[in-house]
């Protein structure tokens, strides 16, 4: 039992004892109630002391605790929906954007060219092919810019050459310039270049299909010192006679000086003129009539005329064949051709 318990009951007796004193012998009886049943009395002060007593074990012992209340019923209602609320309007600045440019920092295109595609050439002749190129990127070119040659024939030209010295901007054009060679052989020679920046990455022209650009040129046979070419030409007169006229052109290096010409009839086997030596005969005209030109110039055209007698046998088949030399009386080199015609 607590020390609170003790206390309690202590109290209850003391208060029993005061209840039962008031109804002892000699109390003044007009001034007290009537009196109570003593066995009442007692009977109320044992219950409350049984009450108290009750609630003191109760003290003493676990202290009782009400039942939980059931957990509220489950229900299938859907979660109320979220709701995003818009972002603050704040004072921070939008950002700048600088749109990038399509154009490439390395590009270019073609302008014009020197030696066209086709241009006839000597062999060995040394020749110098020029590009004219613009700078249609964004990047500066540099001396570090190169064209490089990158297949077909070099032409005896460097493997690189620096497109300038200084710089070149965008937008503007420079020229670039490559010594070359033509072959000795024969024939068709195409070379392909492109360009080179200074990190040698190579880079074409935009006005071509295949980024390059090019010199195409031909070389012709190998010219002779001595050398002709000859043509029936026609037959006029000279004076009253019949003359019989070539053409040749002098397509040697060498200068000609002396002609011996010879005109057959081919259907009845007879010499119609020669074989006949001159020094002068090199007409200028087709239908000039000998003495010409002492000397036919290389690359020059002449005529050579000769008689063909008063009756030549018109409808016979001819021949005109020409030795033509580099001296006088046939001396020097000597080179010998024919052309064959009809007599009118």
């Amino acid at each position: 039992m607590t020390t609170q318990s003790k206390r309690l009951i202590c109290a209850l007796l003391f208060a029993i004892l005061i209840l039962s004193a008031c109804n002892l012998p000699g109390a003044r009886e007009e001034t007290q109630p009537p009196p109570p049943d003593p066995g009442r009395i007692q009977t109320s002060a044992a219950q409350t002391i049984e009450v108290e007593l009750t609630n003191a074990a109760r003290d003493d012992g676990p202290a009782e605790t009400e039942p939980p209340e059931p957990p509220p019923a489950e229900t299938t209602e859907a979660p109320p929906p979220t709701v995003t609320l818009p972002p603050t309007a704040t004072d921070t600045p939008t950002p700048t954007f600088t749109p990038t440019s399509d154009v490439p920092c390395d590009q270019a295109a073609f302008v014009s060219e020197t030696i066209p595609d086709g241009t006839d050439f000597d062999p060995g002749d040394v020749f110098t092919k020029v590009w004219r190129l613009r700078n249609t990127g964004t990047c500066t070119w540099t001396s570090g810019y190169d064209i490089v040659f990158v297949s077909g024939s070099a032409l005896g030209a460097p493997a690189s050459v620096p497109v300038t010295s200084g710089t070149v901007a965008p937008g503007q054009v420079v020229e670039v310039e490559v010594q070359m060679t033509a072959p000795m052989a024969e024939g068709t020679y195409r070379g392909n270049w492109k360009l080179r920046n200074a990190s040698n990455v190579i880079f074409g022209i935009t006005n071509s299909s295949s980024g390059a650009f090019w010199v195409e040129i031909e070389v012709l046979a190998p010219a002779q010192p001595v050398d002709f070419s000859i043509a029936f030409e026609n037959v006029h007169n000279c004076g009253s006679s019949p003359y019989a006229t070539a053409k040749i052109v002098n397509t040697g290096t060498e200068f000609l000086q002396s002609a011996r010409i010879t005109i057959i009839d081919l259907d009845d086997s007879l010499n119609l003129y020669g074989p006949a030596i001159n020094n002068q005969a090199f007409v200028e005209s087709p239908v000039g009539c000998p003495p010409g030109n002492s000397d036919a110039d290389p690359g020059e055209t002449y005529y050579i005329a000769a008689f063909i007698g008063a009756s030549p046998p018109s409808g016979h088949d001819a021949r005109f064949t020409l030795m033509l030399c580099t001296q006088d009386f046939l001396g020097g080199d000597c080179v010998t051709k024919s052309a064959d015609f009809e007599i009118p």
